[in-house]
Order: structure tokens, then sequence, then C-alpha cells
């Protein structure tokens, strides 16, 4: 992990332009655990902001900008994020082979369960993404209280043993799902293993002590509601019938990704109204349906539990995937692979009793090895394309050359490194594909570096069409129109730009020159008419 960089997708979103990572202090980062930013996972941020101190952060005065006024560096240590990352994904997978022991009671299965979880290719982008932290800190977190929790249960319920394992496994729940929204599920994924694996009497007794996580499980919801992937998910337009169509959409792309996972990439171009487009949606979500309920029913003809366990656990932890709406992948895909991270939990609880099970037959330990290699060897060169910005994102392109995203960040990308050609080309397939004010603002703020004031203003002012009320935008426009020397137009726009962010120095610096001039202008024509 040490080799990869930070890319600019969402890493620099959550890290560089994090508005509370912008001072020393970590009083701002505890303001996250009041206030949502963008996604509410305070303890992700709080880690975050503790590892920022760590390799010799910049400042933004040390870091070099784009002639358009970007930061041309990370500010921080790219190392360090990813080690973070790694580190917690290990201690989950070693977590996950004790838990699969504890179920199983068969080493040899559990290692090979847990190693599927470690190795799969699916769990690259949540592992070698600084940004799929919330991923791997909230398994780590989830897998420990489900831990904790069924160890407590092999305790008497009044005993001092008991209580201490109830407080942890609560304590590691909360932790989960202050890390990231979708640890929620993580209940469930109890009570669909007690249910299929243990006696009833247990099961019931350890539902009672599960419902003050429902509780807080519910108190969250409502917190969420506050954050931006929250609201924008109250406003997609998906009815009842089109969600349930989508996820058993999904659940049969992800199915065929876990079993054969090649052509990998972070935007899979499955967006909600594409998928709703194709008139093979039904079929596909048809026929996925029955294939669950047979495989369902098969499970429970050959009572096979540890296998209705295996699959409930998979479709525990999707539960909230098909729920929550993603920070930046709903708008291109309603499908990605960091979502499968703490599902696959299942398959390696499949492959675990399977090879309990099937241990004195020769050919299942040899074919689940030969496997276990054909994943690592995927994983290894999956990881190498998230090397940097312009390696993960060109692959990507080779997938789905339709992508949006992958245009605007390899399009934010070169304006960083001053290529403004390419940037050019890339912002302008973004905004052909998926038409969006930040392009034309990214190419108008161009425009003016390369001094073509007059496709500068054409650009600020289709910005400005899809958001009115972009002070951004205003201001560009008011730079755009003083290049063309209107200091009448450029003020307007720049007083505009300052009664809608009043806080604005460049703005207000702007106004201020622009008055200046025109003041200048108006005195000498005074003097000239009266021949002084």
């Amino acid at each position: 992990m040490p080799f990869l960089d930070f890319v600019l997708l969402e890493d620099n979103t959550f890290l560089d332009t994090n508005p509370y990572f912008a001072s020393d202090s970590n009083k701002d980062v505890l303001k996250l655990w009041k206030k949502p930013y963008l996604i509410y996972m305070p303890l992700t941020y709080s880690v975050w902001g503790t590892a920022r101190h760590i390799g010799g952060p910049k400042s933004l005065t040390q870091i070099p900008h784009s002639r358009t006024g970007i930061l041309k560096e990370f500010r921080f240590n790219a190392k360090v994020f990813h080690l973070l990352n790694l580190s917690f994904h290990l201690l989950t997978v070693f977590l996950i082979f004790w838990l699969f022991c504890f179920l199983t009671h068969h080493p040899i299965g559990s290692f090979f369960g847990a190693l599927l979880f470690a190795i799969h290719p699916v769990q690259v982008e949540s592992v070698a993404w600084v940004s799929g932290f919330k991923e791997t800190l909230a398994g780590f977190f989830g897998v420990l209280s489900i831990f904790l929790f069924l160890l407590g249960q092999e305790t008497p319920p009044k005993s001092r043993t008991f209580k201490f394992f109830f407080v942890a496994s609560t304590l590691s729940f909360l932790s989960a799902l202050f890390s990231n929204p979708t640890s929620i599920c993580v209940p469930l994924i109890i009570v669909v293993i007690q249910y299929f694996l243990y006696k009833k009497e247990r099961f019931i007794v350890g539902t009672k002590f599960l419902s003050p996580w429902v509780f807080f499980g519910l108190v969250f919801i409502f917190t969420q509601r506050s954050s931006q992937a929250w609201s924008n998910n109250l406003h997609l337009g998906v009815t009842l019938k089109e969600k349930t169509l989508l996820a058993l959409d999904s659940l049969s792309f992800y199915f065929s990704k876990i079993l054969t996972p090649l052509h990998l990439g972070v935007d899979y171009g499955r967006t909600p109204q594409w998928v709703l487009s194709q008139t093979s949606i039904y079929t596909t979500a048809q026929l996925f349906f029955v294939f669950l309920v047979a495989l369902t029913l098969f499970f429970r003809w050959n009572k096979m539990k540890w296998a209705l366990a295996s699959q409930g656990v998979f479709l525990a932890a999707l539960v909230p995937v098909f729920a929550w709406n993603r920070l930046l992948f709903e708008t291109s895909s309603s499908v990605a692979d960091h979502d499968l991270y703490l599902p696959l939990l299942g398959f390696g609880l499949g492959l675990a009793f399977t090879i309990k099970f099937s241990i004195k037959k020769s050919w299942v330990l040899s074919s689940a090895t030969l496997l276990l290699v054909l994943f690592a060897t995927r994983s290894y060169f999956q990881t190498g394309y998230w090397k940097n910005t312009p390696h993960l994102l060109s692959h990507a392109l080779e997938l789905n050359p339709e992508s949006a995203i992958s245009h605007r960040t390899l399009g934010y990308y070169f304006e960083k490194e001053e290529d403004y050609e390419k940037a050019i080309s890339h912002f302008r397939a973004a905004s052909r594909l998926n038409e969006q004010a930040s392009d034309y603002n990214r190419l108008g703020n161009i425009y003016l570096v390369l001094g073509n004031f007059g496709i500068a203003k054409t650009q600020f002012e289709k910005a400005l069409s899809l958001t009115p009320l972009s002070w951004v935008d205003y201001h560009g426009l008011g730079l755009a129109w003083r290049g063309l020397g209107n200091n009448l137009l450029a003020q307007e726009n720049f007083a505009k730009a300052n009664a809608l962010s009043p806080r604005s120095w460049a703005t207000q610096n702007a106004l201020r020159n622009v008055k200046r001039e025109l003041s200048t202008s108006s005195k000498r024509g005074k003097y000239s008419r009266y021949g002084k």
C-alpha cells in the first residue's frame, strides 16, 4: 500500500478541502460530532484528524497553487492513510478468523473463509482507496461487536462476564455506527446468525438484548436525516417498486462480480435512471428473485442452516446500501465495489462451513486453494490501478467510456497539472455526458488564465443558468467582464457575488478595485471636459 497515492475521487473532498481540517487544532474536528460534514461519520473523521499530523503535513502556504488557484499537491502524507486502511483491514480479517472458528469450530475452514474476505478483488476498492477507510474502520468495529455479543451469549445473563461483553459489544456497535452509517445492519446480521445457527431459546434471549441497539439505530437514522447523503436520497424520485427492481438488479450484479471478479472499476455507469430504462431489468429482477427463492428452498430442504445463515448475512449487510444514498456514486452508478466490504462476510462464512463439511473430499480443499490463488493474483493487478488519479481513471474510462465522473475528475487533475488542453477536453466531455455547473465553472477559470475572456464569460453564464445563486460564478463572470474592459458589468457581478458571500475576501478586493478604477476614469473624464 505505501506506493499508492491519494486520488482526486473524494480523497480531496474528505481531507484536503475539508474545512474542519484547515487548521492544526483538533477542536474543529470535534465539531464533526455535532454537525455532519457530507456524511455523518465522526469517528472516521476523528481518526483522520489524528493521522493528518503524522508524516509532516504541509501548510496551505507551503503548497504551490496552479494558475487557476487550486492546490497542486495534497497536504497530507498518503502513506500514513494507506497504512491505516491496510492495518484495520488486517485486524478485521484476524477477528473474522476467530469469529468463524467460534461459529464453525473448524480452524482450517475458518482460515479459508477469512482469507477469502481478505484477498477477494472486490475488497481492493475499500482497502486501496483512502476514502474507503470508512468501510474498513466500520468493518472492524462491526465484526468486533458481533463477536463480543455472541461470546456474551455463552455466559449467564446476570453474570459480570455477560455484562462486560454486552457493554463492550454495544460500544463497538456504536463505534461502527459513527464510522459509517451502513453499520446499522450489524444487529440484523446478529439476528440472522442466531436464528439459523442457534437454538430457538437462545435466539429469543439474544434478540431481546439487541433492542437497545435497534433504539440507537433509530436515533441515528433521525440524526442522519440532516446530512447531505440522506437529504439527497429523499429526492431521488424512485418509487418503492422501482427501488425493489434496482435492489434485485444490484444483487444480481454483485453476485456476478463476487463469483467472477473481472472488469472491476470505480464507475460502472449503472445509474438508477439507466437501469430503469432497460427493458431487461424486469427479466433480470424476476430471474434473480426466482433464483434466490429456489436457492433458499434448496438449503431448507437439505437442512443446510449454515448455508441459509451465510446467505442471510450477505443480504442483511446490503440492506442499508439500498436505503442510503452514496455521496458521489449514486449519480453515476447504483452499484460500487466498496458496498461489498462487510457483505462479503457472508461468502466467507459459507466457504468456512463448506470446507468443514467437505474436508474429507480432497478436491474441495484443492479447488478452494486454486480459487483463492486466482483471487489473490487478480487483487494484485487490481491494486495497481489505484497508483494515482490518471492510472485509476484511465482504467475506468476503458471500462466505461461514458463515465462523467472519470472525465470530470481527470479534468480537475489536468487543471491542477496545468495541462489545460487535456483539462478542457475532459471537462467538455463530462458536461456532454452529465451537465453540471462545476464543469462550466472550471472551464471558465481555465479560459480566464488563458486570456480568452469572451469564452470564459460564456462558461460562467452557462454555470449560472444551472445554479443562479452561485457566488463563485458571479465572481468569475465579473473577472471575465473586467478582462473584456467593461468595468460597469464587472462591478455589477462582483456586487452580486459579495451579496451571496459577504465573507469572500477575493470578491471584496475585486469589487474595491473595480470601483476605484471606475472612480478614477470618471474623474479623468470630468477633468478632460474642463480642459484640466
